[in-house]
This record gives C-alpha cells, structure tokens and sequence, in this order.
C-alpha cells in the first residue's frame, strides 16, 4: 500500500545546478521540482529556482530559456529566489520581466522571492518592479502551503 502524500507537503522530485554565465561576475541558478498534492487527477509542479551571483545579458538570456523550458515541462508554478542574487543589471530587467510574464500566460505563476532593497531598486530603476509579484522568503511560501493559488503573494 502506498500512502499519499498530505496536501501541504512538498514532495522533492529533482534538483540540478547550473551555471547561466562566467567570469568575474558570473551567475549560477539551482533548480529544484517539487510536487504538491492537490485535489483532482494530477498534482501541482512547482520549480524552486534560486539564484546566486550576478545577471547580465548572457545569464537573464539563459534564465528567460529556463523559465520557457519549465512552462514546456509541465510545471504550474515558479518561485524565483533572489535570496543569493547580488546585481542584476537594469537593462535586463524589462527582458527578464517580459519571460515571467510569458510563463504565466502560457503555464502558471511566478512569485519573485528574496529581493534585496539594492535588487527593488533596480527593477524600479528599469520600471519594471511593479509587474512583478514578490514574497519575503521562498521557504515561507514553499513550506507553509500558500504556494497553491499565489493568494497571499503581492
């Protein structure tokens, strides 16, 4: 007998490192799937995407294909950690809030976690900040359950 999963409970399903550009400034981002039982037949496939370093133009290019391969995998929801993030050139963002806004019309939603005061800044510096829906913590929203719905993201 197989016993299922409790609703609130993430479940890791797999989890990989890559790196979206080198050098000085280089940006790195982990990838991991979880699977949250819900009520009907399928449950729902969330991607945890932390990332850490610096986005320039080579590494948000490289993110913007990572979020589109989500939405083609199947995955309902994204949270982006910025947690370990330290830059992101302004001159991105626009393009970087452009692929969010892709995936959630194509798959699910996507809640920008972590973001810095420095980080705010920037995406309002590009004008972008408001489109975007942000959380404190990716942990808080992964493991007390509101990931379902995005209810209490803004």
């Amino acid at each position: 007998m197989i016993a299922r999963a409790a609703a609130a409970e993430p479940r890791l399903a797999l989890a990989f490192n890559f790196e979206l550009s080198h050098g000085r400034h280089g940006a790195a981002a982990r990838v991991e799937f979880h699977e949250r039982a819900q009520d009907g037949p399928s449950p729902h496939r969330i991607a945890l995407v932390a990332l850490r370093g610096w986005i320039d133009r080579v590494a948000e290019r490289r993110l913007e294909a990572t979020l589109d391969d989500l939405a083609v995998r199947g995955v309902d929801q994204v949270l982006l950690d910025c947690a370990q993030l330290r830059h992101i050139d302004y001159r991105t963002a626009p393009a970087l809030v452009e692929a969010v806004g892709r995936f959630e019309s194509r798959a699910g939603g996507v809640v920008v976690c972590g973001l810095s005061r420095h980080l705010r800044d920037l995406f309002r510096l590009a004008g972008c900040e408001s489109r975007l829906r942000c959380w404190p913590s990716a942990a808080d929203l992964l493991e007390g359950g509101a990931v379902v719905g995005w209810s209490n993201a803004s």
